[in-house]
């Protein structure tokens, strides 16, 4: 079986872009109101914002994935660094 690598630096990258996705996802609720205003189309902003209540939802449930994750990984790196304190103090 082949080892497996994974840096303090891949799992530290891996907290700070989901991070950066969770609050990505929690401030894009603000452009629906504004993006169905610039269509021009009682029809097609009624539609617009149909969707974006939907997607309201859904990215929501994508925020507290991407957040939940991320506190996943720091335990993780951690717990790696607290193992790897240990072994070197013997």
């Amino acid at each position: 079986m082949a080892d497996i690598r994974i840096t303090y630096g891949d799992l530290d990258a891996a907290v700070a872009e989901l991070g950066f996705v969770a609050r990505q996802l929690g401030g894009s609720d603000r452009s629906s109101a504004a993006a169905a205003d610039a269509v021009g189309h009682d029809g097609l902003a009624s539609s617009v914002l149909a969707f974006a209540d939907t997607w309201d939802d859904n990215r929501e449930r994508y925020r507290e994935a991407a957040h939940a994750l991320a506190e996943r990984i720091a335990g993780i790196a951690t717990g790696f660094r607290e193992t790897d304190r240990q072994l070197a103090a013997g």
